[in-house]
């Protein structure tokens, strides 16, 4: 059996394992193996020329049509000469954090002009090693990312959303790609020692511009060199177990949801990214670079 196959069939076994359990490491280096190397032809100076970051909500419980628009969005976005990074986070408490769990990268293959410098039966298995990647890839990062999904709760006291992205940010503004998408799956409601956008168990109404005088004060914008930014999940939370009729059925009315886009744009914009698409909870236009 070519070598190539055997390479990627050696971790087959991870993509069925990741729906029971994920690797306890943090995914900071390719976890998808390469064609390149499996074949021993020289890669390209650029394996990749396009990023989608996932970034997950711990603390946010999604039903079955939003979790299934994630995965979708997810696996539509994950072509050849893709780098994906699949992360979670919440608070640093109650034993979560910010934690990569899976980076990948599924290869550009060769341009069809340089095919002819590489041996015929090493182009032949090289074909099949980069459909056989492209699939090992899709697989990894969906599973992962549904494995977080059903993990959320709303169990957790606090979301740290605004360190959150912040942290993240430096990874994907130093990537020299010019498609840059970042897929935050979250409720955009901030619950830390900075501020809270909650109020007796209830969503309050936000006033977006003394709530970025306060991520401006704790230094709390990033820099995302330009990625175009996805949200999914705006607003979603548990129903109150007391107060008006309307708290307790999950209502949220469009002024408050109006106050949170507002306020989310404004960070995006001076994090230098761009808002494209606000998820109020579900997006109304699939991901596209």
């Amino acid at each position: 059996m070519r070598r190539s196959i055997q390479v990627l069939r050696s971790f087959a076994f991870t993509c069925l394992a990741l729906s029971a359990a994920l690797p306890a490491h943090a995914g900071l280096t390719n976890d998808v193996p390469s064609c390149y190397a499996a074949n021993k032809i020289a890669p390209p100076q650029a394996p990749y020329d396009q990023l989608i970051y996932v970034l997950i909500d711990q603390t946010v419980l999604l039903d079955a049509t939003l979790q299934k628009s994630v995965l979708d969005n997810v696996q539509s976005m994950l072509k050849a000469g893709t780098k994906f990074v699949i992360a979670e986070f919440s608070a640093f408490s109650q034993g979560h954090y910010l934690n990569v769990l899976h980076t990948g990268v599924i290869e550009r293959p060769i341009p069809p002009a340089e095919e002819g410098n590489v041996v015929m039966s090493r182009l032949r298995d090289f074909h099949t090693c980069m459909l056989q990647q492209l699939v090992y890839g899709q697989r990894l990062a969906v599973a992962t990312t549904a494995q977080v999904l059903k993990s959320g709760t709303s169990n957790l006291d606090q979301s740290d959303i605004l360190m959150a992205l912040k942290s993240v940010s430096p990874a994907v503004a130093q990537e020299k790609v010019a498609r840059k998408l970042v897929f935050v799956v979250t409720d955009g409601l901030e619950n830390s020692s900075v501020t809270s956008f909650y109020a007796r168990n209830a969503v309050r109404h936000i006033n977006p511009d003394v709530e970025l005088k306060k991520a401006q004060d704790n230094n709390l914008f990033g820099d995302f060199g330009s990625a175009r930014i996805y949200v999914l999940g705006t607003g979603v939370m548990q129903p109150a177990a007391n107060g008006s009729t309307s708290a307790r059925n999950g209502y949220r009315d469009p002024k408050t949801l109006l106050d949170l886009k507002q306020f989310w744009s404004g960070y995006f914009s001076r994090s230098n990214a761009r808002l494209v698409e606000f998820g109020e909870p579900a997006l109304l236009e699939p991901l596209s670079w």
